[in-house]
């Protein structure tokens, strides 16, 4: 009787949700300023790296098409040793952006358009990923067996174009991953977390949302995938790879598992109250965990 009872409340809950929607137009206004606390917990090799930010949005201008904002990252704090592979892999991304100010272009509904400052975003992006790449080989000389210093510099620096730095704003662990859209509950869409494709679908309960998302990559698009990475890696094997590319995946020692899980909480002016995002990684046999906790200061 009790389990019926329970089976009996989930569908329910199941129906009242079924259909929802929130169409999420945060309020803008030129001077205000949103400051998240920012905890990031990367596990990697059996290592756990936990680090902490201040991520301060400042809108700055109104315009006749929408508002300019900025963004501001401060006060980055790490748990990790510096003399640790992994710690330093998990600060790459938030050095990257540490005290520099983002200037992003939103529309009237508060979707990001585009990053204004991309060339002095990009400037300091790139310094940034040479001096860390630069501590990564001397740190774990054997890369240099793997990948030419100068490969890994121009393969992160070759990824950060104005498409992928502006899309990099609105992944699902930014609070501006909502700005300008409509989210139905049971809702399902691909999208691509910069890494590989994923499909993902909705809960919506009020202001509250959740989604969950795997790895969703046809053959074609795990050869094109696959082949890329070692065009990137190791081009003098991509030939060979290319030749015998279908026993490679038959093989079964190509794994691609992406498994993302996120929870958004709205405030009344429809920013971000809090918000996690978890993502497990499977891939080609490495396994790794991240999640994103942000939460909005008083």
């Amino acid at each position: 009787m009790k389990k019926v009872f329970v089976i009996t409340i989930g569908l329910l809950m199941a129906v009242s949700t079924f259909g929802q929607s929130i169409k999420v137009t945060p309020a803008l206004k030129k001077g205000m300023v949103k400051t998240y606390i920012k905890t990031t917990s990367t596990t990697a090799a059996g290592q756990t790296v936990n680090i902490t930010s201040e991520q301060t949005y400042t809108v700055t201008k109104e315009t006749s098409d929408g508002y300019e904002l900025t963004l501001v990252t401060s006060n980055l704090k790490s748990d990790g040793n510096n003399e640790n592979l992994v710690s330093r892999i998990a600060l790459l991304g938030e050095e990257m952006m540490k005290d520099s100010k983002i200037q992003l272009r939103l529309d009237k509904e508060g979707k990001v358009l585009s990053i204004i400052n991309y060339d002095e975003v990009k400037a300091k992006s790139v310094a940034t990923a040479k001096q860390l790449i630069d501590e990564l080989f001397g740190l774990a000389p054997e890369i240099a067996q793997l990948m030419k210093k100068e490969q890994m510099e121009e393969q992160i620096t070759g990824e950060l174009t104005p498409e992928l730095l502006t899309k990099s704003m609105t992944l699902s662990s930014s609070p501006l991953s909502l700005f300008g859209r409509t989210i139905v509950s049971g809702m399902e869409e691909k999208y691509n977390n910069n890494v590989v494709n994923l499909k993902r679908i909705w809960l919506v309960t009020g202001k509250r949302l959740g989604a969950s998302a795997k790895t969703d990559m046809s053959r074609e698009e795990l050869k094109d995938y696959v082949l890329k990475q070692v065009e990137k890696v190791a081009p003098q094997q991509a030939d060979m790879i290319k030749d015998n590319i279908d026993t490679v995946l038959e093989s079964g020692l190509i794994k691609l598992d992406v498994n993302e899980k996120s929870s958004y909480e709205l405030a009344d002016d429809f920013w971000v109250k809090s918000m996690e995002t978890t993502v497990e990684n499977d891939m080609m046999g490495q396994k790794s965990t991240s999640s994103v906790k942000l939460q909005l200061k008083d």
